[in-house]
């Protein structure tokens, strides 16, 4: 790996996030990390140079960003030191891209539709995790308007809870159905970054204690009740599993 000290910039509770945080755990990648909350994420991001905002980017050094997940997971592979641990392998990127597309999405689409409408005072605790005071301050004051964008971006009018909710539970039928052999990998043999993906994505409902960002969130009964019966599925118990087995220890925060 470079010698540079490379930076994970993230929204903290973000599982596409954590998809990356655990590739960079995964190949010990020695980072640091710096969380932002919605808003201040899109100022600091375009102040790094960003052709987006959207989250995460890794930071190389002051001409090289990485941005996205599945970009961040490429690079980590490529400048792998243990090439027996790369992520990619037969049938991962397949299995990936329809969580990426599809599980990630809608788990947090879902969420969402059942937090920002009528429980918005749930959802910033966890938006705000780990921003500094001075970015905590700033994204309150600009919370109204992000709040509105939020829900305008995620399309989360009326049904989107409901229309989100059968999409996974269609998911979670097939990720059940890959796993109904006893396979230990979603891909094959090897973990991989389809398990990264999937395990990242569920570590909201099944909130694995690996994943302590997860543990405190206070969640309309509504949301919660969906999580606590889909816990009993096999793939939650798997993604259980994966954190327990392969999640390395999170990285330090830096200062933004």
């Amino acid at each position: 790996m470079s010698h540079t000290r490379p930076k994970l910039l993230t929204i903290g509770i973000s599982h596409f996030c954590e998809k990356a945080r655990w590739a960079l755990d995964w190949h010990g990648v020695d980072h640091d990390e710096a969380s932002w909350p919605p808003g201040v994420h899109a100022i600091m991001a375009r102040r790094y140079g960003a052709k987006s905002t959207a989250l995460p980017i890794l930071v190389i050094d002051q001409s090289d960003l990485i941005q996205g997940s599945g970009a961040i997971i490429d690079w980590a592979d490529q400048n792998a030191e243990d090439v027996a641990r790369r992520l990619t392998v037969a049938n991962a990127l397949e299995i990936e891209r329809r969580a990426d597309a599809v599980i990630g999405i809608h788990i947090r689409r879902l969420s969402y539709a059942k937090m920002l409408s009528r429980s918005a005072h749930l959802a910033k605790p966890a938006l705000f995790h780990k921003a500094s005071p001075s970015h905590r301050l700033v994204a309150t004051m600009m919370w109204p308007v992000t709040r509105r964008l939020m829900i305008k971006a995620m399309d989360l009018g009326p049904g989107a809870a409901a229309q989100s909710h059968s999409i996974l539970e269609a998911e979670f039928d097939w990720l059940d159905g890959i796993l109904a052999d006893g396979r230990p990998y979603l891909a094959g043999e090897h973990f991989s970054r389809a398990d990264i993906a999937v395990a990242s994505f569920l570590a909201p409902i099944v909130q694995p204690k690996e994943m302590p960002a997860f543990h405190n969130m206070a969640l309309p009964q509504s949301l919660l009740s969906d999580f606590q019966r889909w816990r009993g599925r096999p793939v939650m118990r798997w993604t259980a599993t994966q954190y327990r087995q392969h999640r390395a220890p999170r990285k330090k925060m830096a200062r933004a």
